[in-house]
């Protein structure tokens, strides 16, 4: 796609006051499921599989209850200083957790997930409201999916790697030593975001006039049902809620599903995670193509039903010939992450660019404020899976469910103030 030359030259600046805001955001989503994965893994491996969901829910709680506070924050104060203030924060998070993996004490790993979280949770309008600010509205989508890529990467790396490390103990019959290289490795990464964290360019602040919502969940509760006068902004909340909802239901059932089921090693367990994730950063760039900031509702069914059948097939997988399991859990994940990089990516960048500059953080925060309800009940809903079937038709189940939310979506857009 050409821009005219004003708009070439407001991408170009826009770019070179991205990057140490991207490489901030790519070190902290390192850590986050680096460290995130390697207590999945733990629990798993140490016949605690129930504190996955456990874990899962403290990951949630944050968003659901400061979500709020984190939108006042990104509209109130610059981002720049919102952003060092939560990389000091990841830094004590990491050192919680370090000491916690290295003890193997989940008192102090579970606390560790839930301020990784709070710092998540209060990154997040700031790093997505300053997209629009940065960049003209007609390149949010290929900007989004640019930081999709490069959080997708991160996330990549940080699965992968968990399971390397973890077997790296395990082989060499020192398990021990295995959670000292996670231990060492995150509360480095994390000094390394602090000193990029001050490379941030600090922008004026949109100096909201709104009073702090103390109330935090019930703000966010009210602001979502007010957003429903927006019908395709509404809309576009509920499908990144359940995109999240799912994408977090799936992954804790990829981890019992090769660990346990499939007697896989904790490296190949997370690479089936690592070919999901590769498909989601496929289907983001593929909708940039397909999609704009001002188009998108046509690709959200035909990506959700491509999402279900790729992880009904996944859980069917295990039904087949042994030699043939993994190759096709590989595919299937791989095209179930390409359909879900399809869904979500232009339904993100209109939660972006709908508002107006001074609501934006406000509405972003909304936004995570569903999607990590989402997660809180995948986490719920996991555990009550893990007790009562097999993970292959757990994500059997995964594949229903998205199938029949396809159902309600194709059913809302017949109607015509649902699209845009």
């Amino acid at each position: 796609m050409s821009y005219d030359p004003h708009v070439q030259e407001q991408i170009r600046q826009g770019r070179s006051k991205f990057i140490a805001m991207a490489a901030t955001y790519f070190l902290g989503a390192f850590n986050d499921n680096f460290f995130k994965q390697v207590a999945l893994l733990l629990a798993v491996s140490t016949a605690m599989t129930q504190l996955q969901g456990t874990a899962t829910t403290l990951f949630a709680l944050p968003f659901i209850l400061f979500s709020a506070g984190a939108g006042w924050l990104a509209d109130r104060y610059s981002k720049k200083h919102v952003v060092i203030g939560v990389k000091f924060l990841e830094l004590l998070a990491m050192l919680v957790g370090a000491w916690g993996v290295i003890t193997l004490h989940w008192n102090g790993i579970l606390a560790m997930v839930f301020i990784m979280s709070l710092q998540s949770t209060l990154f997040g309008p700031a790093i997505n409201g300053s997209i629009p600010e940065l960049y003209p509205s007609v390149y949010v989508t290929k900007a989004n999916a640019v930081l999709k890529l490069v959080t997708t990467l991160a996330i990549l790396m940080g699965i992968a790697l968990a399971g390397i490390a973890l077997d790296r103990g395990i082989a060499e019959d020192h398990f021990y030593d295995g959670r000292l290289v996670v231990g060492i490795g995150v509360v480095v990464v994390s000094l390394i975001g602090v000193v990029c964290s001050f490379g941030v360019v600090k922008r004026p602040a949109q100096g909201t006039k709104t009073p702090f919502p103390w109330l935090g969940p019930w703000h966010s509760a009210c602001d979502l049902w007010r957003l429903r006068q927006d019908r395709p902004l509404f809309l576009a909340i509920i499908g990144d809620a359940f995109f999240y909802f799912m994408a977090s239901l799936v992954v804790l059932v990829i981890n019992t599903l090769g660990v346990q089921q499939l007697g896989y090693s904790s490296t190949l367990t997370s690479l089936l995670i690592v070919a999901l994730m590769v498909g989601i950063c496929a289907g983001s760039f593929l909708s940039a193509r397909l999609t704009r900031v001002d188009r998108w509702t046509h690709v959200v069914v035909p990506s959700a039903v491509g999402l279900g059948i790729g992880l009904t097939v996944s859980g069917l997988a295990p039904l087949l010939p042994q030699v043939v399991q993994l190759p096709v859990l590989f595919v299937a994940l791989s095209v179930s992450g390409c359909c879900g990089g399809i869904f979500i990516i232009p339904q993100s960048s209109f939660i972006q660019v709908r508002p107006a500059d001074h609501e934006r953080g406000r509405v972003i925060s909304v936004s995570n404020f569903g999607a990590f309800s989402g997660i809180l009940f995948s986490g719920q809903l996991f555990t009550l899976l893990d007790a009562t079937l097999s993970p292959a038709w757990g994500m059997v189940v995964c594949g229903m469910l998205t199938l029949t939310m396809a159902v309600v979506f194709f059913q809302l857009l017949t109607k015509e103030a649902w699209r845009v």
